[in-house]
């Protein structure tokens, strides 16, 4: 897309003042650390350039696997029943457009290249994915004052916060995840870090606890990106079963990522068994299109998570979502808008986070807290942010979690 075509886009949607001022922001801030950089020292930048796949017969495997599972999903996605609820929402439907035209090639064209060509690079991609921070380290690379800025706000003073949560009690090394798919980040002290590694750990860490009472826990989650909270959330268990519901495009990332993460963990891609409860004593991985929730059951799962999608659906779409939820979890974690909703045209507007639809007496609210990985992400306190973390607990005394 032109610039002169976001311009117009952003002034159309009333967000073009925002804009600039977000646009010009990190060079601001970077004029504080001219002539001091503490942070030059010790933390190294990383924003490489594509590479090449792995060149190797279990990476082909893996690929050709995730491959046939696209090209399921896309032939089937407009035959599934109800297909219409689960289509991408106008601000994903733009994404998949203009950054996973990668995927799209290889299907069309059966052209497994060009497919994996994205799946091993998907984590430095430079057109916005919506799913990483690629393209905003990309462009704040361009200046000393800019890199200044991620180095010292971004990187240092999240690192700062996250070590004040936990009194400096966990190793740094608690905020490093593998790179696979080729990551942007930094190198602090050595150690490679997220721009939202922080409070993906501080979550991920969260939400462990919540399942470790669990021997197997069955975690699911909409819209899981490539699995990066999931990662930090299942990582120190030993046993677990993840299923994750997405549009076909970034479940195809989700699926890479975290089957070479964990290659040893069995997993279910599309296509390969018919999908339902019984699954999760089968598998310790599952990958299914966002129409496959439908199948999900009652009581199969421990805990179910959603991180910023359904504050970008509409609330049909919700509802939708939030029926099968309900019904099928113990405890339910959700981070989305909560003062200012999306708007979709003709007077439409998307639900906010405490509007939610739960079913009436069914659930408890545990907390509402604002989500201070958003509010701190820059460095400096955003209380325009709106941004807000909640936790359900169903009451009564049912007991999901049928990977047990």
């Amino acid at each position: 897309m032109s610039l002169w075509r976001k311009i117009q886009r952003a002034r159309a949607e009333g967000r073009l003042t925002a804009e600039v001022v977000q646009g010009i922001q990190p060079s601001l801030r970077g004029l504080r650390w001219v002539l001091r950089d503490p942070a030059a020292g010790r933390i190294r930048l990383q924003c490489p350039e594509y590479v090449d796949p792995p060149d190797d017969p279990a990476e082909r495997a893996l690929v050709a696997r995730i491959f046939e599972a696209f090209r399921r999903m896309k032939q089937d996605q407009p035959k599934a029943r109800n297909a219409a609820r689960y289509l991408p929402s106008a601000l994903w439907q733009r994404h998949l457009e203009e950054a996973y035209g990668g995927l799209g090639t290889g299907w069309r064209d059966g052209n497994v290249a060009a497919f994996h060509h994205f799946l091993a690079n998907f984590g430095t991609w430079k057109t916005y994915t919506g799913i990483e921070y690629s393209t905003f380290i990309r462009k704040n690379m361009a200046s000393p004052l800019t890199r200044s800025y991620l180095r010292n706000e971004v990187f240092g003073r999240q690192l700062e916060i996250w070590r004040w949560l936990y009194d400096g009690r966990k190793p740094l090394s608690a905020l490093t995840y593998p790179t696979f798919g080729n990551q942007v980040g930094a190198y602090v002290d050595g150690v490679f870090v997220g721009a939202n590694s922080y409070f993906k750990e501080y979550y991920g860490s969260l939400l462990s606890g919540i399942m470790a009472d669990r021997d197997r826990p069955v975690l699911g989650e909409l819209g899981a990106g490539y699995g990066k909270l999931a990662y930090f959330a299942l990582r120190d268990l030993p046993r677990f079963c993840f299923v994750d519901f997405d549009l076909p495009e970034t479940l195809c990332l989700a699926a890479y990522y975290l089957m070479k993460v964990w290659p040893e963990k069995k997993a279910l891609l599309y296509g390969e068994a018919d999908y339902g409860p019984g699954r999760h004593r089968e598998y310790d991985l599952i990958f299914m299109p966002a129409y496959e929730i439908e199948k999900i059951g009652s009581d199969s799962v421990d805990l179910f998570i959603n991180h910023t999608s359904l504050g970008e659906m509409t609330k049909e779409a919700v509802e939708n979502y939030l029926a099968y939820v309900a019904d099928a979890t113990r405890y339910f974690f959700h981070l989305n808008h909560d003062i200012t909703p999306n708007h979709y045209g003709a007077g439409a507007r998307g639900y906010l986070g405490h509007e939610y639809p739960l079913p009436p007496g069914k659930f408890k609210q545990l907390f509402r807290y604002p989500d201070i990985g958003h509010m701190l992400f820059a460095g400096g306190l955003d209380f325009k942010m709106d941004i807000f973390i909640y936790l359900y607990e169903r009451m009564g005394d049912r007991s999901p979690g049928n990977g047990n």
